[in-house]
């Protein structure tokens, strides 16, 4: 699938198949809307504090590649929510997979200072909008929380599980059930090309 490409064309065929017949029109009808849908974020305050895959937190920690410097930033969990459950009895220690969040503003000044045109910021600015960037996960505003950010799905670091959940945290958003899919499906088209159009078969003699 190319990014030129409704990466919704084919949804139907990778709707959830533990949603009930209601719950599954309901949300094929929410993603069949995409771009135009306004919700993003679930108002459940019993999942704000569980820490579960695309949710936003504060509190975890990058290490910058050639400094070695530490920083706390807010990030957006990569790993899947059983993965990371703390109740789960583990024989190895767990990292959480996180990407940093960055504001959008800062972003587009960035493609400013790349030498991009304003035309071209504006074309930009409405394909990460519209999900059509498979390397990016556009996040809209949310009042009292969070600005317009993105997320960079090759920008990815590791930290250990206890050492984030030791550390004073701060939940930013938890994803409704469209926003969820419309998440899984960006990791899906980025980390897993079936249509790569490279063939591994061994030669046959």
């Amino acid at each position: 699938m190319s990014p030129e490409n409704d990466i919704f064309d084919q949804i139907k065929l990778y709707l959830p198949p533990y949603l009930s017949e209601d719950q599954t029109r309901e949300l094929f009808s929410e993603l069949s809307k995409f771009p135009a849908n306004s919700p993003f974020y679930t108002s459940r305050s019993d999942l704000r504090e569980q820490v579960l895959q695309g949710d936003g937190w504060r509190g975890f920690v990058v290490i910058d590649f050639n400094t070695g410097e530490r920083k706390e930033v807010s990030g957006v969990i990569l790993s899947n929510s059983c993965d990371i459950a703390i109740e789960n009895q583990r024989d190895w220690p767990v990292n959480v997979l996180f990407a940093p969040l960055i504001e959008l503003n800062k972003y587009v000044a960035k493609l400013g200072e790349a030498g991009k045109t304003r035309e071209q910021i504006e074309n930009i600015v409405a394909s990460i909008k519209s999900q059509h960037v498979t390397s990016l996960f556009y996040i809209p505003q949310y009042q009292g929380f969070l600005e317009e950010s993105i997320i960079l799905l090759d920008d990815i670091h590791a930290q250990p599980l206890q050492d984030f959940m030791r550390r004073t945290r701060g939940s930013l958003f938890t994803l409704n059930q469209y926003a969820f899919y419309v998440f899984l499906i960006k990791l899906s088209i980025h980390f897993c090309r079936f249509r790569e159009g490279i063939q591994r078969f061994d030669r046959v003699a």
